[in-house]
């Protein structure tokens, strides 16, 4: 009978040259000592011992953000509103640059790229003290090069969920105090 600390010293001392299944067969073989109360010890777990663990997979479709990137659904107005493109988009956009800056930096939301710099930070950026003084244009730009190779999420977006690039174009355009006429394009 090889005792649990038994065990563990002779994993170590193999310097991992044991398979995954010796090690199973060694750790399962292995009775803990037991007690002078006479009482089982609880000995060390294995991969058998544990329950299969069942973890959630992926998002429920109402929490995606882009429901439409399959083209079940029209890509029109009425279409982008019943799965809730421009709910309230008026109201955020009167609420100022400050509130849409802070919700974005408590809601924890990152770039796509591969940096992942955090976005509300970025936007803070674009208005820093005497920014209303400056009387040169500022523009937003939206990036949607797709030259790496495998990169194909961009055009998706644009063909089959363009509201929220549009919504969320004229809601970062109002956090970065872009000039209207830069976005005279989203207005019509």
């Amino acid at each position: 009978m090889i005792s649990t600390p038994a065990v563990k010293t002779a994993i170590r001392s193999t310097n991992a040259s044991l398979s995954k299944s010796a090690i199973r067969s060694i750790t399962t073989t292995a009775q803990p000592a037991t007690p002078k109360d006479g009482q089982q010890k609880r000995g060390m777990a294995t991969v058998q011992d544990a329950p299969p663990v069942q973890r959630k997979r992926g998002l429920e479709d109402q929490d995606r953000i882009f429901q439409n990137l399959y083209g079940h659904h029209g890509a029109d107005l009425k279409s982008a509103q019943k799965y809730g493109d421009w709910h309230k988009t008026k109201e955020i956009i009167l609420k100022g640059h400050d509130w849409i800056i802070s919700e974005i930096k408590a809601s924890g939301l990152r770039g796509r790229g591969g940096a992942g710099f955090p976005s509300g930070m970025k936007w803070s950026f674009m208005n820093p003290k005497g920014w209303e003084n400056d009387t040169k244009p500022r523009y937003l730009v939206v990036n949607a090069d797709e030259g790496e190779p495998g990169t194909c999420k961009d055009r998706e977006i644009m063909r089959k969920d363009p509201h929220k690039l549009i919504e969320g174009c004229l809601v970062a355009g109002r956090a970065m105090n872009v000039s209207s006429r830069s976005l005279n394009g989203c207005y019509g």
